[in-house]
C-alpha cells in the first residue's frame, strides 16, 4: 500500500501526517512554523519529517496563498511573506527527493468534503471555513474550481460595504471594515458581542465567548443572532453568482453546533421572508473532517493530479 507524506502548513505550527491513499492517518504530529525566511521554512521542513525518511513516495502540501497547483508555484503564502512567485514545489522536491503537489488549504478543505466528507452528494458546493477570516473553496461539476489565476474562494474579501468602498476607495488602512470578513470570522463575533458590553474585544476568546453563551448571557446570545443574519447576507450574495446546492460549514468555532444552525436559520429565514429569489435554497451543513481537513484534501490533489482516487 501506498504512504504519502502530508504537510499543512499554518502561520503557528506545520502539521504533518504519514497517510495511505484511503487518506487514512497512520502518524501525525506538529511542529512550529518557521516564517522568517524560505531557506530556513526548506530546513525545518526537511528537519521536521527525517523521522519519515524512506517510508514515503511523494509529498501533499496543503498551505495559504494563491497557488498555482499544476507547476507547483506559491505566488503568495499568507504568513510565509517571502513566498513571490516562488516554485516552492521544486524546492521542497530537491530537498525532500520526492515528487510533491501544492494546494491552497481552503480548497484543500473543499477537495476533502467533495470527495469523502459532507458534500460527496452534491454537485455544485462550497465550503465556508470560520476562522481570523473566512477561508473556503468552491466546486463546479464536481471539479474543484480555481479561478483564473488561483484565487477562487477569497470570501473574506467580498465587499460588504459597496457605497462606503466607492467614496472612499480601498487602501490598507480602510479595507478591513468593508469587507465580509470583518463580521463574518470569530474575531468579528467577538467584537459583536464586546460591542454589547462596552468592553475591549481583546478581553474575550472564541471559548469565553461560548462560557457566557452557556451561562445563558443575553448579548452572547444577541450576538450570534447578528452574526448569523450577517454571514446569511453574504451567502445570499454568493448565490446570486453561484447558486450552488449546499455550503459546508467549518472552522475552530464551527465545533459548536451553533454556528451552522444559527447561519442555517437566518438563511432560511431570508428565503421565507421573499420566496421569489431567482436562486435555489441551498442546505447547510457542518464539514466533517475538522482539522484534518486540509491533510486529506492535499492528499486528494495529489492523488488526483496522479489520477487516483481518495475512495475505497
Amino acid at each position: 500500500m501506498s504512504r504519502y507524506l502530508v504537510l499543512d502548513m499554518g502561520g503557528t505550527y506545520i502539521k504533518y501526517a504519514l497517510m495511505n491513499e484511503y487518506a487514512e492517518i497512520l502518524e501525525k504530529g506538529r511542529f512550529p512554523a518557521v516564517t522568517n525566511t524560505l531557506e530556513a521554512c526548506l530546513e525545518s521542513v526537511a528537519e521536521g519529517t527525517k523521522q519519515f525518511a524512506g517510508k514515503y513516495e511523494a509529498v501533499a502540501v496543503s498551505m495559504p496563498g494563491r497557488i498555482d497547483t499544476e507547476r507547483g508555484i506559491a505566488h503568495t503564502g499568507g504568513s510565509f511573506q517571502f513566498f513571490n512567485d516562488t516554485p516552492f514545489g521544486a524546492l521542497l522536491e530537491e530537498r525532500l527527493g520526492k515528487p510533491v503537489t501544492l494546494a491552497n488549504d481552503g480548497k484543500c478543505a473543499v477537495m476533502a468534503e467533495l470527495r469523502t466528507g459532507a458534500l460527496r452528494d452534491y454537485q455544485n458546493a462550497a465550503v465556508f471555513v470560520i476562522g481570523t477570516g473566512i477561508g473556503g473553496g468552491i466546486f463546479l461539476n464536481r471539479k474543484v474550481w480555481m479561478g483564473t489565476t488561483g484565487g477562487a474562494g477569497e470570501f473574506s474579501w467580498l465587499l460588504s460595504n459597496f457605497r462606503a468602498a466607492a467614496e472612499q476607495g480601498l487602501s490598507w488602512g480602510t479595507v478591513g471594515n468593508l469587507i465580509w470578513a470583518h463580521d463574518t470570522s470569530a474575531p468579528g463575533l467577538i467584537r459583536m458581542y464586546a460591542e454589547r458590553k462596552n468592553e475591549d474585544p481583546a478581553n474575550y476568546t472564541g471559548q469565553s465567548f461560548f462560557e457566557k453563551y452557556d451561562e445563558g448571557d443575553p448579548d452572547a446570545k444577541a450576538a450570534l443572532e447578528e452574526f448569523g443574519k450577517i454571514t446569511a447576507s453574504g451567502l445570499l450574495t454568493l448565490q446570486a453568482v453561484l447558486d450552488l446546492e449546499c455550503y459546508a460549514i467549518g472552522g475552530g468555532i464551527s465545533a459548536r453546533s451553533e454556528i451552522t444552525d444559527i447561519i442555517r436559520k437566518c438563511l432560511y429565514d431570508r428565503y421565507e421572508e421573499f420566496p421569489h429569489l431567482p436562486y435555489c435554497r441551498p442546505e447547510i451543513v457542518p464539514c466533517r473532517f475538522g482539522n484534518d481537513a486540509n491533510l486529506i484534501g492535499a492528499l486528494g490533489f495529489h492523488l488526483e493530479k496522479t489520477e487516483k482516487s481518495l475512495e475505497q
